[in-house]
Parts: structure tokens; C-alpha cells; sequence
């Protein structure tokens, strides 16, 4: 029992997002809100730190990818780019705008969950 390897909270920040991006198309901010739910006492920007740290070592590790556009159509990414995206304040909000950013699970993401890397 006491041999629990300890998860930090970005590692947890980062599962919960992965679960998430398996199951469908989520907008960026659902991960700052996944952020919020799991450590709500945490400062808002530590929260979103946390949030733009998971998704870019999920992006680096080619588990998600991140897509800009509607919910209709997107185009993704470069990996190269997210960083850069991840910093920008309207990638956090989500607003009527047309131009929206997404993140989704790859196949490779979907195989690291355990589930079909084709569904």
C-alpha cells in the first residue's frame, strides 16, 4: 500500500485531459476548466499554467493535437506553433467568435489511453 508512486499535478491536470480529448472535440479552455476542478484552491494563474503545461507535453508527446477554427470545421496545427498559441489569451476563451482553438486525442493518444487508435 504505501508504494504509491506520487502524481504530480501537472500529470493529473494532463490524464484528465487525455480522457477528455479520447472522447471527443473539446475547446482549449475545457482544459483550464478541467484545471479548475481538480485544484480549485490553486491561484487562477497556476491554474492555467497548469492547463497550458499539460496540453503542450500532450501536443510534444503526440497524444493530442490542437486545431483552430468552428466546431464544424477545423485545421490543425503545427506542433511547432502551439507554444506560441497556448499564450495567447483568446485561445483560453471560449466566445462566439468564428475562429475557435480545439484539442482532440490522436491515434497514438487513443492507443496510450487504451482504447482503438480508429474510433
Amino acid at each position: 500500500m504505501g508504494d504509491a508512486v506520487p502524481v504530480s499535478d501537472e500529470d493529473a491536470v494532463r490524464a484528465e485531459i487525455l480522457s477528455s480529448a479520447t472522447e471527443d472535440l473539446h475547446g482549449v479552455w475545457e482544459a483550464w476548466w478541467i484545471a479548475n476542478r481538480l485544484f480549485p484552491t490553486l491561484r487562477l494563474s497556476a491554474r492555467l499554467s497548469l492547463a497550458e503545461q499539460a496540453l503542450s507535453s500532450l501536443v510534444a508527446g503526440g497524444l493530442v493535437t490542437i486545431s483552430r477554427g468552428s466546431w464544424d470545421s477545423q485545421v490543425a496545427m503545427p506542433a511547432e506553433d502551439v507554444r506560441e498559441l497556448l499564450r495567447e489569451y483568446d485561445t483560453w476563451v471560449a466566445s462566439d467568435k468564428a475562429d475557435l482553438t480545439f484539442f482532440e486525442a490522436t491515434p497514438t493518444g487513443r492507443e496510450a489511453y487504451g482504447l482503438p487508435a480508429d474510433a
